[in-house]
């Protein structure tokens, strides 16, 4: 018996069938043989998927089931453990981890040290035992230095959580890559990692594309390593910067991480810089710092100065509170013949405290009925501020 002869005679017979058939059902033939293909295909790519998460849901299960309790008492011990003692109470490995276990075992190890992180303090030499126990050192430094862009984002990103993987050395040869995104994410780590010149990258404004998300990263970054080390006068960045953005990122990080010390450099650049964008945050950052020496400079040039910038003005010295800022905020409400400044000034006042709110209602009083729509407002939209929400029911 000649069994392939059988599948042939059909294919042939299905062939000819096909070529007599006519034109409607040859496109009907066609488009519902296309559908049953993307069908079967669909149903294999699913069960792959199916298949693959469930195999990785079993892998990050083994893991916790045997290595969590061990791996939390040992990062939480307050003793400097021997590596001997660790390893032993990790179990030892018969065989090299596979590169996917050690992928989910990082997962797995970084949700574990946030966990712990929330009640407990990490030792941190404990910690760095335990991943160079599971070979994470090695693997992701790998990928970092010769793997693909992909996978090195998320290389950095997962060396950056377990705090012990990253170097100086390291980031250097990633900081000057052609992509935008993985060459700022390294350069900002650097000021966590680098010993020797963390903020080196800050003498070149960091980066000709500076956007919001860097100025996130570079908070990050910053507040960290404000916590673990004293930080440099920031001033002379602000002086060398060729990027307004960043400028303006190095002083609003002056008021943010609190250096007191660049105030009175601040008020001199005030009166020299001519964008408008850096001056409005010279004055947010002189009302962050509270700095009560700044009420005469910001007074002084509050009559020449855009509006934007007024506004910031009115903003500041409603924070500093001193003795000039409120007879000015008062003078200044009366003197106004702009409406939308006079709203801004009647907030100033009622945000002031009980003596600025005690002018703004005797500024109200009288015959101008505008006064007493402004009143009205503000009143409206303080009270907004002191109430609670409370959800419908």
């Amino acid at each position: 018996m000649n069994i392939p002869f059988y599948p042939k005679y059909y294919l042939v017979f299905l062939l000819a069938e096909f070529e007599n058939a006519p034109f409607v059902i040859k496109i009907a033939i066609l488009f519902a043989s296309f559908l049953a293909i993307t069908f079967v295909l669909t149903l294999i790519h699913i069960i792959v998927l199916n298949l693959i998460y469930l195999s990785r849901d079993k892998i990050k299960e083994q893991f916790n089931t045997t290595y969590q309790d061990a791996i939390v008492s040992t990062i939480t011990s307050s003793a400097l453990l021997e590596e001997e003692d660790i390893k032993e109470c990790l179990g030892h490995h018969r065989n090299p981890l596979r590169k996917k276990n050690k992928r989910l075992y990082t997962e797995e190890l970084i949700e574990i040290i946030k966990q712990t992180k929330i009640s407990k303090t990490v030792n941190q030499e404990n910690l760095l035992v335990v991943i160079n126990h599971f070979q994470l050192d090695t693997y992701w430094q790998h990928i970092i230095l010769k793997g693909r862009l992909k996978k090195r984002k998320n290389a950095l990103r997962n060396m950056d959580e377990l705090e012990h993987l990253l170097s100086g050395s390291v980031l250097l040869k990633s900081a000057y890559h052609r992509n935008g995104d993985f060459r700022k994410q390294s350069r900002a780590a650097l000021i966590e990692y680098d010993q020797n010149d963390p903020f080196k990258f800050f003498e070149e404004s960091f980066d000709s594309d500076f956007n919001a998300l860097d100025e996130i990263r570079l908070h990050h970054y910053l507040e960290k390593k404000s916590q673990t080390s004293g930080l440099p006068d920031f001033s002379r960045w602000v002086e060398n910067a060729k990027n307004d953005h960043f400028k303006r990122f190095i002083i609003k990080e002056i008021g943010l991480l609190k250096q007191l010390n660049c105030a009175n450099f601040l008020i001199n650049l005030l009166q020299t810089e001519k964008q408008l964008v850096v001056r409005k945050q010279i004055v947010e950052t002189l009302g962050v710092l509270d700095f009560k020496a700044a009420d005469t400079p910001l007074i002084s040039i509050y009559a020449t100065a855009a509006t934007g910038l007024q506004k910031k003005i009115i903003e500041t010295l409603a924070i500093l509170k001193t003795e000039k800022t409120l007879a000015f905020l008062v003078e200044t409400y009366q003197y106004s013949h702009d409406s939308s400044m006079k709203i801004q000034l009647a907030h100033a006042l009622n945000d002031y405290g009980v003596e600025g709110q005690e002018k703004f209602e005797a500024l109200s009083l009288g015959d101008n009925h505008f006064n007493l729509e402004v009143f009205a407002q503000v009143n409206f939209s303080h009270n907004q501020k002191d109430t609670p929400y409370t959800a419908l029911t």
